[in-house]
């Protein structure tokens, strides 16, 4: 997990920088001006970037709770085990928790079975580790979703106004073209 935090923020700071390096671009010529084919490809391709790392965000929210929900299993099948009984979810959320109430309960619920108190301390403390880790990626990943949503909405806006501009082009090619046929259907 925390390799894998590293790398998204490498991935972050990457992508500030890309973003730095595209607007510093405009200023290296007329050319490569705001809205030019050069910045615009360049901004097409750091965002999708940032969708690329979005579609990771997803891919850590479902693992995160796949991690959650094997855990909660995992405990229920032990206090089944031990008790013979279905615990319910507020008991299984007390023992992930691990509350005064829920902790003191599982202790006595595993007393005499010291193997298992340990057991479950231990995955306790990894599965912290672990929604620390992945609640700290997840606020990074939110970080980043919100830049990509906005810039998005900005490429999808000039996505709309080329193929706007597209069909625009084509009415005017239509219309030079009849316009030509007119002309030349007068001379005759």
């Amino acid at each position: 997990m925390v390799t894998i935090l590293r790398k998204a923020r490498n991935i972050k700071s990457r992508l500030e920088s890309l973003d730095h390096s595209n607007i510093e671009n405009r200023n290296v010529s007329m050319a490569f001006k705001e809205g030019s084919h050069v910045d615009r490809t360049r901004v097409s391709a750091t965002n999708g970037l940032r969708v690329k790392l979005r579609e990771m965000m997803i891919d850590f929210q479902s693992l995160r709770e796949q991690i959650v929900a094997d855990h909660k299993q995992g405990l229920k099948r032990r206090y089944y085990n031990v008790t013979g009984e279905e615990p319910s979810e507020e008991m299984v959320e007390k023992m992930i928790l691990g509350s005064g109430g829920g902790g003191g309960q599982l202790e006595k619920v595993f007393e005499g079975k010291a193997e298992l108190v340990l057991e479950n301390s231990e995955r306790q403390e990894a599965l912290k580790e672990i929604q620390k880790s992945l609640t700290e990626l997840h606020y990074l990943f939110l970080d980043m979703a919100v830049l990509v949503e906005t810039q998005g909405e900005n490429i999808n806006d000039i996505e709309n106004n080329v193929a706007q501009a597209g069909i625009h082009i084509n009415g005017g090619t239509n219309g030079l073209f009849y316009a030509k046929a007119n002309e030349q259907d007068k001379e005759l």
